[in-house]
């Protein structure tokens, strides 16, 4: 009874009852935020999708190049600074350095090098101090050392008072 009469007093002010329920409703509601996110989605830009980039190759060597870095390479050049100089990889340079019956160098030090150093290491400096100074890390001149059979010094003998 109560509804008939609020519909009733609604309907002489001349408001329609569907528009206050759609007013009042939560599916209204949604359905009006739901138009607003639409329009805005067709207001955007589309997304342009870029390609990703192609992967860079390394330049082919040509036969001539590949003459001259086995050449440089006889002629004391390192692995590294050959793949820097024809710019190729490493593993490049000792592909072509294989396909042409070049055998690798010792990484390390040579004969007067390796005397060098045990004379410096019974003088005292550190293994580190001739790594630098032979251009080859403090482990290189170790291996090189003990190949030798110089006697290893602690990291503490410094320290110990004779």
């Amino acid at each position: 009874m109560l509804t008939s009469v609020v519909v009733g007093i609604l309907q002489e002010i001349g408001i329609n009852l569907v528009g206050v329920l759609q007013a009042y409703s939560k599916q209204s509601s949604q359905s009006v935020k739901l138009r607003s996110l639409i329009t805005k989605l067709q207001a955007r830009p589309p997304v342009v999708r870029e390609e990703p980039p192609i992967p860079r190759r390394f330049p082919q060597l040509k036969a001539k190049q590949a003459k001259a870095m086995a050449e440089d390479y006889q002629a004391g050049m390192r692995v590294k600074e050959l793949a820097t100089k024809y710019q190729i990889s490493r593993e490049t340079v000792r592909k072509r350095l294989r396909r042409r019956a070049i055998r690798p160098r010792k990484i390390g030090l040579d004969e007067q090098q390796i005397k060098e150093s045990v004379r410096l290491y019974e003088q005292g400096d550190s293994l580190a101090t001739i790594g630098k100074r032979m251009g080859v890390t403090a482990h290189t001149v170790r291996s090189r050392l003990i190949e030798k059979g110089v006697r290893m010094r602690s990291s503490y003998d410094h320290l110990v008072k004779s």
